[in-house]
């Protein structure tokens, strides 16, 4: 199984009074960018999901969109409450198992989820994740006989500013 993590685009600020909720925070033009770049890439490497789950939170969802819409992603995009930040990481591989078997999976949510899952996926510990700026993608990889924490293997990890480049090479 092959499970894309994005952290979020750029959002509106916490502290902009236009926000009246954390949960309501949309991508700024600058996160749609950040997004739209990394779609493009991950439409260049030949990523087809068969899942993409997002955090149920405004800027997760806008980003989990674009992704899908690049990737022509037919069976749209799924919900979870587990991808929140009050999520867990043991619920966001349940959320993934309860699909069936999907081989490539693009998950949407928010810091310090992102990296908590990451962390539990490649270590089976939550708190040996990793960084993730706004917009990066991490590929981590699961053996299909073994779709338990631990047994993953990170791949690559891109953020925005690389693809960038990538793209313009």
């Amino acid at each position: 199984m092959q499970i894309y993590i994005i952290r979020h685009g750029k959002a509106l600020d916490h502290h902009d009074p236009r926000a009246t909720s954390d949960a309501m925070r949309w991508l700024v033009d600058e996160g749609r960018d950040e997004v739209t770049t990394m779609a493009t890439l991950l439409a260049r490497l030949g990523v087809r999901p068969d899942l993409v789950l997002s955090s149920p939170l405004v800027r997760a969802r806008e980003t989990a969109e674009i992704i899908a819409d690049a990737l022509g992603v037919a069976v749209g995009v799924t919900l979870s409450d587990q991808l929140a930040p009050d999520g867990s990481p043991a619920g966001v591989l349940d959320e993934i198992l309860s699909h069936g078997r999907p081989r490539h999976v693009v998950i949407a949510g928010h810091m310090p989820g992102v990296s908590q899952f990451g962390g539990y996926l490649i270590h089976h510990d939550p708190d040996a994740g990793f960084g993730f700026q706004t917009g990066a993608v991490a590929r981590i990889e699961l053996p299909d006989d073994a779709l338990l924490p631990g047994t993953g293997r990170l791949r690559w990890m891109i953020p925005p500013s690389v693809a960038t480049r990538l793209l313009t090479e």
